[in-house]
């Protein structure tokens, strides 16, 4: 199927009915494997020992969360917000996720809420780490499938991970199909106070219509409608507003606010099992109001006194200091249990459990289990199950966990959540089948020896947590090599790895840097040469024998692709200008081919060499080559018409060749700021008409909403599947068995 360039693929034309249930039944039995048509499959990390014991979709997770929800009807639909990842949906009660933003178009959300009485319903306030005019609030009415803006507004919100949204559950509508009164506190944005664009105007919004439009109510000073977290008397249609002034209420639908309570509230709760209570959390404790926030009592806490757990497992030496509790939450069957998050210093959190309404606490213990990526804390952000006492949701790292005794212990719980950021360009190894290495920005990164069904973790950096790493090259099954940061931007030093990933070193006065205006500038990627498993390359230097020994070169910031005669083409980006250069001596040296408009932020050469495909300046280029090295093309740069993200712009950053059908162009289109609606697109044409592939029709079981925010794509060559890494959307192989 050919669409011109304005066009969206409409995936489902590609099966019928019985197909697509058989499809999804095998995806839910076997995740990745053994299907036959055109459709997105997660790369997700899973141990070998994980996937043995049934773990099929890996789910390393990444994303900083913050929000998890699950409906007040049966449990089955769970889901959370990520600050830069999307959303993630579950409609079996946790056990496994999926991505769900299909019409999202924010980066990340920092707040959900599910219609009470109509759980298809949800509402979701987007954002991101850098403010966009797409965020804002968003509604889905088939349980995250689909979602269309209803509230756009210029925020960043980056984590803000207040409860600021809340519907009415007494304002129920039958005949109209939703609960009609929903609030949504506004931030006060303060992270984007001075940036262009961005509107900082806090207050308490109210809907009238179950969410679809919405307008802010005047009456109250925007210091204390505004950034505050909401909750809404279960039967009585009481709202209260919670923040660092205090607790008020409101009995006239938000029209005006009475303080009730003057402490400065870190969290706020109520329950259906005990409609008339109220609870907050406060710095250094709880507190509980049993008349509708008229008389408060402090909760005894006896537990959260106790020592803080070092990160070694030692203790400290005196009682908690500098730690703040936040984040109550009460169970709907049973307000006797109760769960709150505490914070201290170092990126230290925990979080505790009472099940004889607060007088006591456990802090609760995590379960990694069959968690792919270090377990690093995040704040606690509960969900309770509306039936089952004993079932919480939770995060015990940048991964959901379940607990199933009330919050006493919670386990990994992220099946299906595949979410890691690979740093810079990816490349395959032409001459080892199925051998895959990514590096991460943030958690070092992982290697494959299997295509992908099985991971093992590399620890590069040596850090506990984590590491920066970018532009990883598997040389050989045993011989991995990357660039090794301290840091986001910092200079990338080569770290080598002669026994499959399980220690590295660092190779001494071989380094690059990331930042494109710094002299140094290398591109984080590279290649291993398709004719000599010997010769590969990582940013601008270059090893013959196996990457035991490491040189640089002249006239090139990064190899990046090749042909099928084994020709060079690379990039130069040197004091702002950026030229494709090739080489026709295995690297040993280089001649411009052209002069490119902007960076060159990928390019890839079809087989016979005959054309290079550009990434640049946020569009695509063909450029016509010769096979004569001494030519230059000069102006002969071809423009193509791809089509726009979705937004009326256009963000090609990534390109890639089937190397068995030069006429088979893939490019990929991220946006950074918000996300695109087009982003990976093929042309069977060599560029002159394309295809989205990525899903714009709802969510339906059968297909998943894989390859958003492409950062790389290469195609497999010995498959000849597409592999999509993203930006904080995972990673993805697009296989079409179509033809």
């Amino acid at each position: 199927m050919t669409l011109n360039a304005h066009s969206a693929l409409d995936l489902s034309t590609a099966f019928s009915n019985s197909r697509s249930i058989l499809i999804a039944a095998l995806v839910a039995t076997l995740g990745w494997a053994g299907v036959s048509a055109a459709e997105w499959r997660p790369l997700g990390f899973v141990t070998a020992e994980a996937r043995a014991s049934g773990v099929e979709l890996g789910g390393e997770g990444c994303q900083w969360p913050q929000d998890i929800e699950a409906d007040a009807v049966d449990g089955s639909f769970v889901l959370f917000c990520t600050d830069v990842g999307g959303i993630w949906r579950s409609l079996n009660g946790g056990a496994t996720w999926e991505p769900a933003n299909v019409g999202f178009t924010p980066r990340g959300a920092s707040a959900a809420t599910i219609d009470p009485n109509f759980p298809d319903r949800v509402l979701a306030v987007g954002m991101n780490s850098m403010g966009s005019e797409f965020n804002g609030v968003y509604l889905s009415e088939d349980r995250a499938g689909s979602w269309r803006p209803v509230y756009r507004a210029a925020i960043c919100g980056f984590v803000d991970r207040r409860e600021k949204i809340a519907f009415d559950p007494s304002t129920r509508d039958d005949a109209a199909g939703l609960t009609r009164v929903v609030y949504w506190t506004r931030t006060a944005d303060r992270a984007a106070e001075g940036r262009s664009g961005m509107e900082v105007n806090p207050g308490l919004y109210r809907s009238d219509d179950g969410g679809r439009t919405w307008h802010r109510l005047d009456g109250q000073p925007s210091e204390i409608a505004g950034n505050s977290q909401l909750a809404v008397h279960p039967t009585a249609g009481r709202l209260y507003v919670a923040n660092e002034r205090g607790v008020f209420v409101s009995n006239d639908r938000g029209e005006s606010l009475v303080q009730v309570h003057d402490a400065s509230a870190t969290g706020l709760s109520v329950s259906v099992g005990a409609p008339d209570s109220v609870w907050i959390s406060v710095a250094d404790g709880a507190m509980v109001s049993h008349d509708r926030g008229h008389t408060w009592e402090r909760l005894p806490g006896k537990g959260l006194e106790e020592p803080l757990r070092l990160p070694s497992g030692e203790r400290a030496s005196e009682p908690r200091r500098n730690v703040h509790f936040q984040d109550i939450k009460v169970s709907p069957v049973d307000p006797r249990r109760m769960v709150m998050t505490s914070e201290a210093d170092n990126w230290r959190w925990h979080r505790h459990a009472s099940h004889d309404g607060g007088r006591t606490w456990t802090t609760s213990a995590t379960k990694a289990g069959p968690a792919f990526m270090p377990q690093n804390e995040r704040e606690g952000l509960f969900a309770w199950h509306p039936q089952d006492a004993d079932r919480v949701w939770s995060f015990g790292g940048d991964w959901p966990t379940a607990s199933h005794d009330g919050g006493l212990a919670f386990e990994w719980s992220g099946q299906g959540q595949n979410a890691v950021y690979v740093g810079g360009l990816i490349t395959i190894n032409p001459h080892e089948p199925g051998l895959l290495f990514f590096s991460s920005q943030d958690y070092n990164g992982a290697v494959s020896s299997d295509g992908g069904k099985t991971w093992r973790y590399t620890p590069i950096s040596g850090e506990e947590w984590g590491g920066f790493t970018y532009g990883g090259v598997a040389v050989s099954g045993d011989v991995l090599a990357v660039g090794d940061a301290e840091g986001w931007g910092t200079m990338r030093r080569l770290s080598i790895s002669r026994d499959g990933g399980a220690t590295w070193s660092l190779q001494s006065g071989i380094e690059w840097a990331g930042d494109r205006s710094d002299a140094r500038f290398g591109y984080d990627g590279g290649l291993v040469h398709p004719h000599d498993p010997s010769l590969a390359f990582i940013a601008q230097y270059r090893t013959d024998d196996g990457g035991l020994n490491w040189s640089p070169m002249e006239g090139v910031s990064g190899v990046i692709s090749a042909d099928e005669s084994g020709r060079l083409y690379g990039a130069l980006h040197r004091q702002g200008a950026s030229h494709v250069v090739t080489s026709e001596d295995e690297g040993r040296s280089w001649q411009a081919l052209a002069e490119v408009p902007g960076f060159i932020d990928d390019l890839a050469a079809t087989p016979d060499g005959e054309s290079v495909y550009i990434a640049a300046n946020n569009r695509l280029w063909r450029l016509p080559t010769t096979s004569d090295p001494d030519a230059v093309i000069g102006n002969r740069l071809q423009l193509l018409d791809t089509p726009k993200t979705g937004t009326d712009r256009h963000r090609v950053a990534t390109v890639a060749v089937d190397p068995r059908n030069g006429s088979r162009v893939y490019a990929g289109q991220r946006i950074d700021t918000h996300a695109a609606d087009v982003g990976v697109i093929r042309s069977d044409d060599g560029g002159h008409t394309w295809t989205n592939l990525n899903l714009t029709e709802p969510l339906d079981g059968t297909r998943l909403d894989g390859g958003r925010e492409p950062q790389c794509l290469r195609v497999d060559p010995h498959s000849g599947d597409l592999i999509v890494t993203t930006g904080c959307y995972g990673i993805w192989r697009y296989v079409d068995r179509t033809e």
